[in-house]
């Protein structure tokens, strides 16, 4: 078995309930595991490396909410936000909404994964993404 790498980045906001809304630059560097075809490729990294660029281009420059009853985007422009006792209102076009229970890098990771999963399921192949908030953290999720 062999694997082949691609990396992108994005700049994000996020927070949690215990932290304030802050941002990183987040690197996603992506494994793919398996054995190769017959031309003796696993995966094009062109089409790997446009999925993840495409996934990642969906958080750049927003902040990322978990999909939730209460963080929902709906007919109105804004969502309002409360962290740590602030009350924000920001535009829906500057959110990205993910089906995630928190905007922590390890469900971010995991979030990556199935959605490179989905894109690639006919290769049948094993994926890991590490998602790294800074240079010393990080978080990676194993398929």
């Amino acid at each position: 078995m062999q694997y082949v790498e691609i990396s992108s980045d994005f700049s994000a906001a996020h927070f949690l309930e215990s932290e304030y809304i802050h941002g990183h630059n987040f690197k996603i560097t992506a494994k793919f595991y398996g054995n190769l075809d017959k031309d003796g490729r696993q995966i094009d990294f062109d089409k790997a490396k446009e999925t993840l660029d495409d996934i990642c281009n969906e958080f750049d420059h927003k902040v990322m909410l978990p999909l939730s009853a209460e963080n929902r985007k709906d007919n109105t422009a804004t969502n309002k936000i409360s962290v740590q006792g602030k009350n924000y209102e920001i535009p829906n076009d500057d959110i990205a909404f993910i089906p995630i229970r928190a905007t922590t890098a390890e469900y971010v990771a995991e979030y990556i994964v199935n959605r490179l999963k989905e894109k690639f399921k006919s290769k049948n192949l094993k994926i890991s993404v590490e998602l790294e908030e800074n240079y010393d953290s990080s978080a990676t999720f194993f398929d």
